[in-house]
């Protein structure tokens, strides 16, 4: 098979390494057999690894949203927080992987956790907040509610003063002394309000870790996308 030299336009011989006419080397350059990764392939598996862990916030805000609210006030209801969150974190992992089609990662599944005991502490504070609301100035029930508080401060108090009784009277005074202030107005704010953060970080806690257990166990279902 004849084909032109590069130089000078003869027609030589394929199998020629020379021109037999000017003496000019010729060049040949064979295709590789693997095809070019294109530019549409070539950034899609530069940052394959990087964006595994890459979380929609949007659907994981709405599916957090959306199963805090349930969680938030069963909690406030019924109690049992760790229970509602622990859950419902594994319900809000479910429902962000049906709404991207997405296997969520324990790191994925750990950050929607927390958005819905986020959003389910604060449901749950302000469904308790309204309730002692109603209670206290709708149903005149203030004499109530405060002598349940002063019960269970007694009672905490005296517990902890006997048992320090014999060990150490002065901190036994010093603690008698101290139920005085949480028996008064800022010390039962206090406490309510201790007690509501107190919550909200067991809250947080056990629905990431619910949010971690569904995104390990879905992780070996089969993927279902519903976009």
């Amino acid at each position: 098979m004849e084909q032109l030299c590069h130089r000078c336009g003869a027609a030589i011989n394929e199998a020629d390494p020379f021109c037999p006419h000017c003496g000019a080397p010729q060049l040949r350059y064979e295709a590789p057999e693997e095809p070019i990764p294109s530019a549409s392939t070539m950034p899609a598996q530069r940052l394959g690894n990087r964006s595994f862990d890459l979380i929609s916030w949007r659907d994981a805000i709405l599916a957090a949203a959306i199963i805090s609210i349930p969680a938030g006030i069963l909690s406030a209801l019924l109690g049992f927080e760790v229970l509602w969150v622990l859950a419902g974190g594994m319900v809000a992992v479910s429902l962000y992987r049906r709404r991207t089609g997405m296997l969520p990662t324990g790191k994925m599944g750990w950050r929607i956790g927390m958005l819905l005991g986020l959003f389910a502490a604060v449901i749950s504070a302000a469904f308790n907040g309204v309730a002692l609301i109603v209670q206290r100035y709708g149903f005149h029930q203030g004499a109530v509610i405060d002598q349940r508080l002063h019960d269970v401060i007694d009672s905490f108090t005296k517990t902890y003063a006997n048992f320090l009784s014999n060990s150490s009277p002065e901190m036994a005074k010093s603690m008698t002394e101290t139920m005085h202030f949480w028996v008064t107005p800022y010390g039962i704010a206090a406490l309510v309000l201790t007690n509501a953060a107190e919550m909200a970080v067991f809250m947080l806690l056990f629905a990431a870790v619910g949010g971690a257990l569904a995104a390990r166990f879905t992780a070996k279902a089969p993927q279902h996308s519903v976009r």
